[in-house]
């Protein structure tokens, strides 16, 4: 059996769950030391400690004493109201050659959720394709998505995420599409369109749980800083143009790398 390939935000995310479990067993030690180093500390130093924290002892500066502003004029006109227009825009084509590897490659130890309930197909013969576009809009507040599949029956449709992850490697989910409304609703006319906020990538860390919730939901913005998921529009953004995440859509006979995928790259405008 082929090993499992596994992106650099994935194995963050295994060595993060063996930290929280280390962590979780000191954790009462740590706070009695803290409680005790509180109890020692000598109260001379509460005053500049409430100092530090009240910035309003700094006077403001005189308006004879701020320094004067630019007299040259904005090179690009201000106008607020253009945050709402959309700025980046990204593209995949969806296929089965895609994937990471055949059914029959599925981890026997992973649990049932993720394995196949119906006959499955190798990627030479699945027929399924897609054609997916991201966009967001300038002020990084909105993201809009729009899929078009074919050859695809909604209703063998299990799952549709965006994921973390460079080409031909699995990596966490960033949005859950399940959590917006009925798949086979919005795959009734084999055409999704919805729009992301913040709110729900959120959704996808709050609905994880347990040790398959933190390998599987959620993103680091940076490998640099593995403690910080992606919360944001921005944040995912960002992933987007390092080229590092991917439409996936999971069929109740390819469910654990999926039926079809498509790697996400901006476009040349």
């Amino acid at each position: 059996m082929r090993s499992m390939p596994i992106s650099s935000r994935t194995a963050l995310f295994v060595v993060l769950v063996i930290s929280l479990l280390a962590i979780a067993g000191c954790q009462d030690t740590l706070s009695a030391r803290q409680a005790e180093a509180k109890i020692a500390e000598p109260a001379s130093a509460a005053p500049a400690e409430a100092e530090a924290a009240n910035p309003e002892h700094h006077e403001a500066l005189s308006v004879e004493d701020s320094r004067p502003e630019l007299e040259m004029p904005s090179p690009i006109p201000l106008d607020p109201s253009q945050g709402a227009e959309v700025g980046t825009i990204f593209e995949a084509f969806l296929s089965p050659h895609q994937e990471g590897g055949e059914e029959e490659d599925t981890p026997s130890a992973i649990p049932d959720v993720f394995k196949s309930t119906a006959p499955s197909l190798d990627r030479n013969e699945r027929a399924s394709r897609g054609h997916g576009v991201l966009s967001f809009s300038k002020d990084l507040s909105r993201a809009f998505v729009h899929v078009a599949i074919e050859n695809v029956d909604p209703a063998d449709i299990a799952m549709f995420h965006i994921h973390c992850g460079r080409p031909g490697q699995l990596g966490p989910i960033l949005i859950d599409f399940s959590l917006a409304g009925n798949l086979q609703h919005y795959w009734e006319d084999s055409v999704l369109t919805l729009e992301i906020t913040n709110a729900d990538i959120e959704a996808v860390t709050a609905h994880g749980s347990g040790l398959i919730g933190a390998l599987t939901a959620g993103c680091p913005i940076t490998a640099a800083l593995p403690m910080d998921k992606v919360k944001t529009i921005a944040g995912m953004e960002t992933i987007a143009r390092e080229g590092e995440l991917y439409f996936n859509l999971h069929t109740h006979g390819q469910m654990y790398f999926g039926d079809i995928r498509g790697q996400i790259h901006q476009v040349e405008k």
